[in-house]
């Protein structure tokens, strides 16, 4: 990409950043009032900086993805999880009450910027090209809705919670998916960033196309299922070491919420392999679907309870994935073979729970049993001779030429 691309794409992004963060400070009185909370007018209206912050840093990121610099977009992201974690916790400690979510948030997204500006050694240049702009909106105008859509219906539970249940619930939901979205937002940008310069290599090779998208879903399967599994078996000890015993309502919300990660992952990777295909269209379509599907089963579950929210929640991950697996058209992996590793995740969760159980300091659990049920599974695999644990390995030493190379 020349600069006349990327400094072109710059401001039109930070002129739908100022957009945005215009309509909130226009809406904040009326979500305080929806609330009956005066005080979320200031905090709507700081929280929505993020927006900004976060488009900053947008053009960085793109340039590390396309030069295949996924180790600084992960560490970048890391880096600014674990710092803005601490942060909030020391405001939290110090009486700040819910400014350290507001802590949270801003010093997470200015972090994350500040690094991928660091790594990415890009600035604008005061350029703007109308041509250039034209192509981008032609190929990106679809996939920005998308990704538009796909922000507010995000954030849309809080709002349901915290006005049918209570504000409590409402802060008991976020941490519990600020918890479980640490290692699934990471694992799907990466797999996003990954797969999607694997797969465009074949996009004229259908059945190299397959063979590499079947690879790539297979591995994820193996290698994201046991983290799924020790997040939830383990929420109880994570929310208690992490947030303290306030927030253990947390834990019931995270052990379901857990296992909505997966399908989110696999979905990302299936709406990868519809951007190689070139049906951006196709992907709004399918996303208008799915945000339909999900508002019926708020209204759904919601008379139910939160716990049956948490369940429509992962009903919805399950569907979303189903649809856009749907229009690829190709078949992911065997059901034997599916079969095998969700049982050897069973397994290795029940020996983490019992081994749990027996050890009554919580931190000395987490360590010994969840490192002992993960040697099991890695064990099972093996002996079982699979060869997504081969691929897995090959992954974390060689990078991508495990799954691109024939």
């Amino acid at each position: 990409m020349s600069d006349r691309d990327t400094s072109t794409f710059f401001y039109f992004n930070m002129a739908i950043a100022l957009l945005c963060y215009l309509a909130i400070f226009i809406a904040a009185p009326y979500i305080a009032a929806y609330y009956h909370q005066p005080s979320l007018l200031m905090l709507a209206r700081i929280m929505a900086l993020g927006i900004i912050i976060n488009a900053f840093g947008l053009v960085q990121r793109v340039l590390l993805i396309r030069a295949l610099a996924f180790k600084l977009v992960t560490r970048a992201s890391l880096i600014s999880s674990v710092f803005s974690t601490v942060f909030a916790l020391l405001c939290a400690v110090n009486g700040m009450g819910i400014f350290s979510l507001v802590v949270l948030q801003l010093s997470q997204s200015t972090l994350n910027t500040f690094f991928l500006c660091v790594y990415g050694k890009w600035a604008p240049k005061l350029i703007f090209s109308i041509s250039a702009f034209k192509e981008l909106f032609s190929f990106g105008f679809s996939l920005l809705l998308t990704a538009m859509l796909n922000i507010f219906f995000a954030n849309i539970y809080q709002p349901i919670i915290g006005r049918y249940f209570s504000i409590a619930y409402a802060g008991f939901y976020y941490q519990a998916k600020r918890l479980y979205e640490v290692p699934v937002l990471t694992i799907s940008q990466v797999v996003d960033s990954v797969t999607y310069p694997i797969l465009v290599r074949y996009q004229h090779d259908r059945a190299g196309l397959e063979s590499r998208y079947r690879k790539i879903v297979t591995l994820l399967v193996f290698s994201a299922t046991p983290v799924v599994v020790m997040i939830s078996i383990f929420s109880r000890d994570i929310v208690w070491t992490l947030l303290g015993e306030k927030w253990l309502p947390s834990a019931k919300l995270l052990a379901i919420l857990s296992f909505s990660g997966i399908f989110q992952i696999l979905e990302t990777t299936s709406g990868s392999l519809l951007k190689v295909e070139g049906r951006t269209r196709l992907i709004f379509r399918l996303e208008l679907l799915k945000k339909t599907i999900i508002l019926f089963n708020i209204i759904l579950f919601c008379r139910w309870g939160i716990v049956a929210l948490m369940f429509g929640i992962v009903a919805n991950s399950v569907i979303s994935f189903a649809i856009n697996q749907y229009f690829t058209s190709i078949k992911i992996v065997s059901y034997k073979k599916m079969a095998t590793i969700l049982i050897n995740a069973f397994l290795m969760g029940l020996m983490a729970f019992l081994l749990k159980e027996m050890i009554s300091n919580v931190y000395l659990a987490m360590v010994i049993a969840g490192s002992t049920a993960l040697l099991f599974y890695l064990l099972l695999g093996y002996l079982q001779r699979l060869p997504e644990q081969i691929m897995v390995l090959g992954f974390l030493s060689g990078g991508r030429r495990s799954v691109a190379k024939p």
